[in-house]
């Protein structure tokens, strides 16, 4: 038999309990990074065969959009670390941890405290504009900062140097750490989510699928149901007094139709109902976009395959042994 190579010899000599953690860990990696390899190439996909759609013919339903980010009218959305006008922020504060053991200290990073923007902002394009719900969104934005300071209150964002940023010193004698995402007014914006107009004249609805909605939420409420349609004073509501309710929930219906219709209709891209379409928003034109989900496979895949791979030959050295 031949000597047992050197990755041989350390896989042999690992614990049975040990090395059944490092090998689930290492399967489990493996297979998650081969997954999202898989969601990535989903969404460039997705994007090469969505054709790109003007606001003001575009259809209603997924889609895909190119334009600018603005502002929609009235206060402006300020990013809680730089204090900067912007239509969208992503922020992370972390403060450094630090554990001693024996001689030797550990120190990690734990975050304090995080938050996303989900107020609307415009996509707009020589046709129109379109408000953007960014709310459960895949956001990539090239306007990321990241900076220390030695309390909660972040200072002043200043670049440091690549020396700096390589060698540990910016960060030293610091305990807090700041990283700021951002969509800027005025930068170019790709999206890809669902599109659906609300009022105006033009726009069509389903009747019967309306009362139906209108009804159920009255239900849900038991007494005040009761109190409005049960003329008979019986707790019940029978067939003559449903009916009732149904004409009552047909007028509401018409009239709240009728109010929305006066107004101008309202364009809004948003996450849709189907897990399957991706909602994306990036200040990327669509070629960058389809070049950074490429890379992102490639490297998931190869890396996934490497310790799905590594895994199954130390568990196949084990058996053989």
């Amino acid at each position: 038999m031949a000597p047992a190579s050197g990755f041989e010899q350390l896989v042999l000599s690992v614990g049975s309990t040990k090395f059944f953690f490092i090998s689930l860990l290492s399967l489990s990696a493996g297979a998650g990074g081969l997954v999202f390899a898989w969601i990535n190439l989903v969404r460039k996909r997705v994007m090469q065969d969505m054709p790109t759609a003007k606001v003001r013919s575009a259809p209603q339903g997924y889609i895909e959009l190119q334009g600018e980010a603005e502002l929609m009218d009235g206060a402006p959305i300020y990013a809680p670390l730089s204090r900067e006008i912007c239509v969208w922020y992503r922020f992370k504060v972390e403060h450094k941890d630090t554990q001693s053991f024996g001689n030797s200290r550990d120190s990690k990073w734990r975050t304090t405290q995080s938050g996303t923007s989900d107020d609307l902002f415009y996509l707009v394009d020589d046709t129109g504009n379109c408000a953007v719900d960014p709310e459960g969104a895949k956001v990539t934005s090239t306007h990321k900062r990241t900076w220390y300071g030695k309390n909660r209150t972040p200072p002043a964002y200043v670049p440091d140097s690549f020396l700096m940023q390589m060698s540990g010193l910016a960060q030293m004698g610091k305990q807090y750490r700041f990283t700021e995402e951002r969509i800027m007014p005025g930068d170019t914006l790709y999206a890809l989510g669902n599109f659906t107009t609300h009022g105006g004249a033009g726009v069509s609805f389903d009747m019967k699928t309306e009362v139906g909605e209108l009804l159920r939420e009255w239900k849900r409420d038991n007494a005040a149901m009761l109190d409005r349609f049960d003329t008979n004073n019986d707790g019940e509501i029978d067939m003559q007094e449903w009916d009732n309710a149904r004409r009552v929930a047909e007028a509401e219906v018409i009239k709240s139709r009728e109010e929305h219709a006066v107004a101008p209709p309202v364009d809004v891209l948003a996450k849709g109902s189907n897990a399957r379409n991706p909602f994306i928003l990036a200040t990327r034109s669509e070629e960058e976009m389809l070049k950074h989900y490429h890379w992102i496979s490639v490297t998931a895949f190869v890396l996934g395959g490497l310790a799905f791979t590594m895994a199954a030959w130390a568990i196949t050295i084990r058996l053989v042994h």
